[in-house]
């Protein structure tokens, strides 16, 4: 094996490029074939490639890493472009009741989890915050059905913001607690940032590109890269007001969409990102899979590293239900909206490694390694886990739709949602 690897590394860049160019082709087919979503393939390709299967793939290698962070901010930017806010508008009540069931109940849930294994009240709450959040990571699923028109979808979609962003200001709070004991004062200025950074995106930024485009007369090819200004300025924006930068990317692509951008571009642009920045972000993930670890935690603490995973399954499920009962939802959309917001990815892998990495005077850090290697195992599980479940009720409610009536968006002349691009 490690003869193949030298022979690859010595090949010359462009027939090592072509070699990729395959296996991006190749992917998609293999799983479809399969039936199972391309998402999970690249996931498991990352694992085999990466340094615990055949080290083809170094996750810490400048390309790798940039690939993924582009692959996630043009995940989430999309998300947000493609949001309909006429629908939205419609979808206003279940996005607001969804987003506060679908970050409570996990967070309650994690919370006493963490009690149980004997952590304090600071650390529970941080725990309990990142079971909160969720990576669309199944989102492309949904959209190669054809479903992201669906109110259901629209409400999770939108339901995203205020989970990332409430569980960053959890974060942001429990880390200067831990570092410096609570203070008033700095949780009320990491308060005011975030309120200041929501608005400056949906109507400063809409505004900016609004002028940029009316004034400098942009060519395609020139839009085309104010795309990517727009994601990377966004992640940097947010960062900058204590954020995780996956939020600046999806409050940015709403910030496009608003500002009515000529979306030929975004056509160009989403079928690069399907092609190769998307599927690099699944590899990168795939790359973090350590069976030894993960099964080194279930040996040594199986009631923190299961009961973590219980408490998501059940906090999502409860919101998910919740929303349904109210909003009269089928048990197949229900299932839908649950296994959307089970994978734990971006927002979860960067908010607990921070943790892990922040420490008190006295050196110890908010969360054990234990814990980071629970987190670890959730983010397998549910990135493999989550897709599929969304393909198998995707599949089910197109079958359904014709006889039910679920309730379903219906597209306005005046805000016509960019048509899908093909996706791996």
């Amino acid at each position: 094996m490690s003869q193949a690897i030298a022979a690859f590394e010595h090949l010359e860049p462009l027939t090592q490029f072509l070699l990729w160019i395959m296996v991006f082709l190749a992917v998609p087919g293999v799983c479809e074939r399969c039936r199972v979503p391309a998402v999970l393939g690249f996931i498991l390709l990352g694992w085999l490639l990466g340094p615990n299967g055949v080290r083809l793939l170094d996750p810490d290698a400048l390309v790798s890493r940039i690939g993924s962070e582009l692959g996630v901010g043009l995940l989430l930017f999309f998300v947000g472009f493609e949001i309909d806010f006429s629908l939205l508008r419609k979808a206003r009540d279940q996005v607001a009741f969804f987003g506060l069931a679908t970050f409570g109940l996990p967070m309650l849930t994690g919370f006493f989890v963490a009690q149980w294994n004997g952590f304090g009240v600071n650390a529970s709450l941080l725990i309990g915050s990142l079971l909160a959040s969720h990576t669309l990571l199944a989102y492309p699923v949904v959209e190669r059905m054809g479903l992201v028109g669906r109110l259901s979808v629209v409400a999770t979609a939108g339901a995203t913001v205020f989970t990332d962003v409430a569980a960053m200001v959890v974060l942001a709070v429990c880390l200067l607690v831990h570092q410096t004991g609570f203070s008033a004062r700095m949780v009320g200025l990491q308060m005011l940032q975030i309120a200041a950074f929501v608005p400056l995106m949906l109507f400063g930024a809409s505004w900016l590109i609004k002028q940029i485009s009316r004034r400098w007369r942009l060519r395609g090819e020139t839009r085309l890269l104010l795309f990517f200004v727009l994601v990377a300025g966004g992640s940097e924006a947010a960062t900058l007001f204590g954020i995780d930068g996956i939020v600046g990317a999806f409050m940015a692509g709403i910030a496009a969409r608003r500002a009515v951008v000529v979306e030929e571009p975004a056509k160009v642009l989403k079928i690069i990102s399907n092609t190769f920045l998307i599927p690099a972000f699944f590899l990168a993930t795939g790359m973090l899979i350590q069976p030894a670890v993960l099964l080194e935690t279930l040996r040594t603490q199986p009631m923190l590293a299961l009961g973590l995973t219980a408490a998501l399954l059940a906090g999502k499920f409860g919101a998910a239900w919740a929303t349904a009962r109210v909003f009269g939802y089928a048990r197949t959309e229900m299932g839908l909206v649950w296994s959307l917001t089970l994978p734990q990815v971006a927002a979860t892998l960067a908010a607990s490694t921070v943790a892990y990495r922040t420490v008190n005077a006295a050196g110890e850090p908010l969360i054990s390694h234990g814990v980071l290697n629970a987190v670890l195992l959730l983010v397998v599980l549910t990135s493999i886990g989550g897709p599929l479940l969304t393909q198998f009720f995707g599949r089910r409610l197109i079958g359904a739709s014709a006889v039910t009536d679920v309730p379903v968006a219906v597209d306005l002349p005046d805000a016509a949602p960019v048509q899908p691009a093909p996706l791996p």
